[in-house]
């Protein structure tokens, strides 16, 4: 309780003698025993003490709820008690307060633990040592009205100006200020030595004790008695005539209830990298992007991302647009022009960089995560008349022409991309309509929808929704909305696209202009993808091989593991011809096709949407080589390369422009590689954010090359043997829809295998997916 007046005023029987009225282990399910952690001198840290971020209003809620199962007939326990609040001024202690009817207990401590900056867990332990009111399931109204004890001293009856629950909680928590702020109260000021009395007898005797913090202090100006070796080891339980119990049963609740009162069990969550930490990117009104940093539904101190952005129609992560290894943003200017801003790993971002392309007539931007399963975030658009468009990802900082996905979409006043909401791996879209109510719309991982779900109703009344990702810490991912009010309210996701309501956790959210996700984090460079990809504009990574008749045949994968087509592109090409993927070797997004004909001549036939253009020649002399990789960043500039192998067995790097042509001159990477007679390019093989070459021996054995990314390989190892019976190897990137690569290889009989890759460098379960495959002369 806090004494009125003096700091030496005594305190009441209740916490002397009357151990168990509100400190009853078998009520409130705690068994301690001992307090071997207990130190008369610093029973709380000034840091737990202070630190008003560890728990929202909906966990206070949530906490009350479970301490109660069922309150008595005729009374009202704590977890459902509500009352109108009164407005308080500011000042130099707290922030002041606005009085609002019909407030829960919850509220009004979350509340205040925000305006005098107090830790909420320690008004809840106050409320149970005083007066047990956490744990009372007949608390009757007096219980209420003094509930903290605050202007209630033992010696004189209760100042009327504190008496209230409301009254109670902002008057204590204001007091707690005061007291530390060492003014007015200096008895027991931190950092010197005080006889501190065991009881307020003067025979029961002192002790000295040296206070280590202002936080302790106050507790001793509330409190002002020690518990002695008798309460000590009665746990929650009576000790003798001399006990006092209040600072002991504080310290008793708080460590079983809350943890250590020494390090914040939650400490204040920091936005230290822009690529892996969990936060929310916001753009006030000067143009400042915000980054507001969470764990398990406590916000930290937000830090500024960027500046001069104006007043933005939109402002949210993408991810990583271009492949660096770092969180990219876009930003919707008050036109609706985007622009990109780039991540350089620390919090700051780099200045806008206007998108190409044609963005006219477009009315929303939201991202879509990875919508098309090619690894790429993308965005979706939609226009006036109501069709909604992907944007894919070229994998180079900006986003390929739209492709309709969708129509009638102008019913809907709010879209929420880039979340995976029910859990199956691949990037939804929620939207809400012109009634309020709310819709998933799950993505198939493959640029194509699953069945639309209504997942909410009622919400007309939110002025911004946004998922953070997972706020509440539950393993999901969660949307934030608010009202034109201001008031953040937090709907924890709980699998299956199913919301629950986690209760208020923010105000002031309807000043900024914008608010969002930052996208998914980002903890590693992306390698170039393998192999072809998706050829044809259809579902799945596809093939392209040379028959020996000299068909050019495109083969359709079904994005499980097997095919859905095949179909002849062109023909009259040699059998003697080579071909390699050359990767988007032109810049356009897409993987381009390379052949070598009988003359050694190197041709570029750049991807057009559903096949291949026509021919540019880009080289000669090639016709020498013994084994020819294409699609490969060897350097790390995020540029397709080609590795070629001469018939000495050295290894020469020929590095590509990124706009169908070559930068420099060829280079020597390697010798002894003459060992081997098969080497693919198989992306990256064990998810470490570079490429890795796959190479045949000739004794049969399959080993694997990983590339530095900045030009070099790492270690080798051997990853198969018995591989010499194949006559074709070929790494199609993710074959079969499990966002690992794979490898798929003819055997001499025709045969063709898949080996599904296991995304650690090693394999998962190999499986046959075709026959007659024997008159393939080359395969890429």
């Amino acid at each position: 309780m806090i004494p009125a007046g003096a700091a030496t005023a005594s305190v009441s029987t209740s916490a002397v003698s009357a151990a168990r009225t509100a400190a009853d282990p078998v009520s409130t399910g705690a068994v301690k025993t001992g307090l071997a952690g207990f130190s008369a001198g610093n029973i709380i840290s000034d840091a737990v003490f202070t630190n008003k971020s560890t728990m929202t209003e909906a966990q206070i809620q949530t906490f009350f709820n479970s301490k109660v199962a069922k309150c008595q007939t005729g009374y009202v326990c704590l977890k459902d008690f509500k009352i109108t609040s009164v407005t308080r001024p500011a000042d130099a202690y707290c922030s002041g307060y606005t009085g609002a009817a019909n407030e829960s207990a919850a509220r009004i401590i979350y509340r205040v633990a925000q305006a005098c900056d107090i830790n909420p867990r320690v008004l809840i332990v106050m409320l149970q040592k005083e007066q047990g009111l956490v744990t009372h399931t007949w608390p009757s109204a007096w219980r209420y009205n003094i509930a903290l004890g605050q202007g209630c001293p033992d010696t004189a009856a209760c100042d009327p100006n504190y008496i209230g629950f409301f009254h109670q909680i902002y008057g204590a928590a204001r007091q707690m200020q005061i007291y530390m702020e060492g003014k007015w109260f200096q008895w027991y000021a931190p950092g010197k030595t005080w006889n501190i009395l065991y009881n307020p007898s003067a025979s029961c005797g002192s002790a000295p004790v040296r206070v280590a913090n202002a936080a302790t202090a106050a507790l001793y100006y509330y409190t002002p008695y020690q518990p002695n070796a008798a309460a000590l080891r009665a746990g929650y339980g009576e000790g003798d005539s001399c006990s006092a119990y209040g600072n002991r049963n504080f310290y008793n609740y708080f460590t079983d209830w809350f943890g250590s009162t020494q390090a914040p069990a939650s400490t204040l969550p920091l936005l230290s990298s822009a690529n892996t930490s969990s936060y929310v990117v916001a753009v006030d009104a000067a143009g400042t992007v915000w980054g507001y940093p969470f764990a398990k539904g406590v916000w930290g101190n937000r830090v500024s991302m960027a500046t001069g952005l104006g007043s933005p129609r939109a402002f949210f992560g993408a991810g990583d647009l271009n492949g660096d290894g770092r969180r990219d943003f876009i930003v919707v200017d008050a036109n609706g022009r985007p622009s990109a801003l780039y991540g350089d790993g620390s919090t700051k971002l780099t200045a806008p960089v206007s998108l190409a392309g044609d963005w006219s007539g477009v009315v929303n931007i939201v991202p879509a995560g990875d919508f098309n399963g090619d690894g790429v975030p993308d965005l979706f658009t939609t226009d006036a008349s109501g069709g909604l468009y992907l944007r894919a990802g070229d994998d180079r900082g900006g986003f390929r022409a739209p492709v309709l996905v969708g129509s009638g979409w102008s019913t809907m006043s709010m879209l929420v991309g880039g979340i995976d909401m029910n859990g199956d791996g691949r990037s939804d879209l929620i939207a809400r309509d012109s009634t309020g109510r709310l819709f998933l719309y799950p993505g198939n991982g493959s640029g194509g929808w699953g069945t639309r779900a209504q997942i909410g109703s009622g919400w007309s009344s939110m002025t911004g929704i946004f998922s953070p990702g997972d706020f509440t810490g539950n393993g999901t991912p969660d949307l934030l909305a608010h009202t034109a009010t201001g008031a953040l309210v937090a709907y924890e996701g709980r699998g299956s696209a199913y919301l629950a309501s986690a209760g208020t956790v923010g105000s002031g959210w309807q000043s900024l202009l914008t608010k969002a996700s930052p996208g998914a984090a980002v903890t590693a460079p992306r390698a170039l993808p393998a192999g072809f990809g998706n050829v044809d504009a259809q579902v799945g990574n596809d093939v392209v091989a040379l028959t020996s008749t000299g068909e050019l045949r495109l083969y359709g994968g079904n994005g499980a593991g097997s095919w859905r087509s095949s179909k002849v592109i062109a023909t009259g090409w040699s059998p003697t011809d080579k071909i390699i993927s050359l990767g988007d070797f032109t810049g356009d997004g897409r993987s381009d096709l390379g052949r070598i004909d009988s003359s050694g001549v190197l041709s570029l036939y750049p991807a057009e949407g559903t096949g291949f253009g026509q021919p540019i020649r880009i080289g000669h002399g090639w016709g020498g080589f013994a084994q020819l990789i294409g699609g490969v960043d060897f350097d790390g500039d995020r540029k397709p390369d080609v590795i070629a192998v001469r018939t000495d067995g050295t290894m020469w790097l020929y590095r590509g422009n990124g706009a169908g042509g070559w930068q420099g001159d060829s280079a020597q990477i390697g010798k002894g590689w003459d060992v081997v007679d098969l080497v693919v390019n198989a992306g990256d093989f064990n998810r470490d954010g570079r490429t890795e070459l796959i190479a045949r021996t000739k004794d049969g054995a399959l080993r694997m090359y990983p590339l530095t990314g900045q030009g070099g390989f790492g270690e080798v190892q051997q990853i198969g043997k018995g591989w010499g019976g194949f006559t074709s190897l070929v790494g199609p990137g993710d074959f079969n829809g499990d966002r690992a690569t794979d490898l798929l290889a003819i055997r001499s009989d025709g045969v063709m295998m898949l080996y599904a890759g296991n995304g650690k460098g090693g394999w998962g379960a190999s499986t046959q997916i075709g026959s007659g495959w024997q008159s393939i002369v080359s395969l890429g």
